[in-house]
């Protein structure tokens, strides 16, 4: 909890101020205090604190129940009665006046009920923080529910009331990434066998710039994402638009260019075939190209039919050049990219055969790693077992994938155990060892002791006889033929 190692706290303390965030919107609708919304967020995380250290407190000394329940429950009954005769206690009222001005609802939440409810939430709260679980999937889960009521709250206070709570949702989010995050890392260490020690302050920084920056981020999106800010950005890219226009007319120009002679021979054609008809068409004549006038092809049709003929002929006709530009492009670039496709395995076979082109990547990890390292265990014993653990850890991975087990390179250690225990059956507890080991080296900053290394040795070594999942099946169905 609050009182326990550095992380364990970080995590408490966030996880206490996005309580804090979604509460402040219940409790406006009580009360709305004159100060601002900033002093009121803190002063409800200040209360919600100091009621977790107290009963943090109240657990250490060793009461079992009833009697820690009883004196929960009195800290509770004392603090409300603490309000309400501060509350009273200035206007020296009659018994009937001041039950009238804590329960009297005429002029809307009684101020002295309101504090009283909230203490008794905030209690409440304090409580359940106190038998609450960091795991990373606890967290998530009160980091998703807390962000509906936050939102919910708010939503109900800005309508109704017009009070903007945007700056909680901010800072909701600043907290929740912070705490998931450090519950994921608190996790790991877990497994790893971690003492349960701080970040170390550069990744902490990292941490909380990281989450700065996406939240600032957020924030910066959600400004600009409104009407007048759409309009904007779209203003800033109206030089775009117009040359935009510029190469559409241009492009519907060639294509007018490219159908101007297909149009002429489809006249031409319909010309040929109404003379064959039984209307007289010899007065008409196909239109040459650059006449100061145009002709009429088709005298006789009404001018609306005509132009409809025209229109429908001109839309077409563009149609299907764009169709036959468009399929040729589709052809064109799904045969560029069976190419590439079919090259790149080329090139993958010929470096898995010639071990190229991944050298100098592989030595520049590894040199990162060593540099990691000495910075961690500096030169002595430290070094060398860490550096004993990675290996041992690296050639049993290797073992691994010769048997079809191999470790994608995002996945953790933890997670690939199962894997291994498929490679290596029968050998889940030395395979736990060295996983064990390999995280607390790789991750953490704790060495090795050399017996330690001595066991994991062996361990290796007696894992690398295991026969492989299918030659012992192969071999017990032999053995049970008569």
């Amino acid at each position: 909890m609050l009182l326990t190692t550095r992380r364990t706290s970080l995590i408490y303390f966030c996880l206490a101020g996005m309580e804090a965030a979604w509460l402040t919107p219940l409790w406006l609708l009580m009360y709305r205090p004159p100060v601002p919304l900033g002093l009121t967020y803190a002063g409800i995380l200040a209360i919600l604190l100091a009621w977790t250290v107290a009963l943090e407190l109240l657990s250490r000394t060793g009461l079992e129940s009833p009697a820690y329940d009883s004196a929960a429950l009195g800290l509770m009954a004392l603090t409300s009665a603490l309000i309400v005769v501060t509350a009273l206690g200035q206007t020296r009222l009659p018994a009937r006046q001041a039950f009238a001005a804590i329960f009297g609802f005429a002029g809307g939440f009684p101020p002295t009920l309101a504090f009283v409810v909230g203490n008794l939430i905030l209690w409440q709260r304090a409580t359940s923080a106190t038998s609450r679980a960091i795991g990373f999937f606890e967290v998530g889960v009160s980091f998703r529910l807390g962000l509906l009521l936050l939102v919910a709250g708010a939503a109900f206070r800005s309508n109704v009331f017009k009070l903007d709570l945007t700056p909680l949702l901010w800072v909701y989010f600043g907290l929740g990434l912070t705490a998931v995050a450090v519950a994921q890392i608190h996790e790991k260490a877990a497994d790893a066998q971690s003492a349960g020690a701080p970040l170390p302050p550069r990744r902490l920084a990292q941490l909380l710039a990281t989450v700065a920056l996406t939240v600032a981020g957020m924030a910066l999106l959600s400004a600009g994402f409104t009407p007048a800010g759409i309009r904007r950005v779209l203003g800033w890219l109206d030089p775009l638009w117009r040359v935009l226009e510029f190469l559409l007319l241009g492009i519907l120009w060639l294509l007018g260019l490219i159908l101007n002679p297909i149009l002429e021979w489809l006249v031409r054609q319909l010309t040929a075939i109404l003379r064959n008809s039984e209307i007289d068409v010899s007065g008409l004549q196909a239109p040459q190209l650059g006449a100061t006038e145009p002709q009429d092809i088709l005298p006789w049709l009404p001018p609306w039919v005509k132009t409809t003929l025209t229109s429908a002929a001109i839309a077409l006709a563009i149609t299907i050049a764009v169709l036959l530009v468009l399929g040729f492009l589709v052809l064109y670039l799904e045969k560029s990219r069976r190419a590439k496709a079919r090259d790149e395995g080329e090139l993958e076979a010929i470096e898995a055969l010639t071990f190229g082109g991944g050298i100098l990547r592989r030595g520049l990890r590894a040199l990162r790693n060593a540099t990691r390292l000495v910075r961690r265990y500096g030169v002595g014993r430290g070094l060398l077992a860490a550096i004993s653990v990675q290996n041992i850890y690296a050639n049993l991975c290797r073992l691994a994938r010769q048997r079809g087990c191999g470790r994608p390179p995002a996945q953790p250690p933890d997670i690939y155990l199962s894997i291994l225990g498929r490679a290596f059956p029968g050998q889940d507890e030395r395979l736990g060892r060295i996983t064990a080991a390999y995280m607390r080296v790789h991750y953490g900053e704790h060495s090795v002791a050399l017996a330690e290394l001595a066991g994991l040795r062996a361990d290796y070594h007696a894992i690398r006889e295991t026969e492989p999942e299918s030659t012992l099946d192969s071999q017990n169905r032999v053995m049970e033929k008569p």
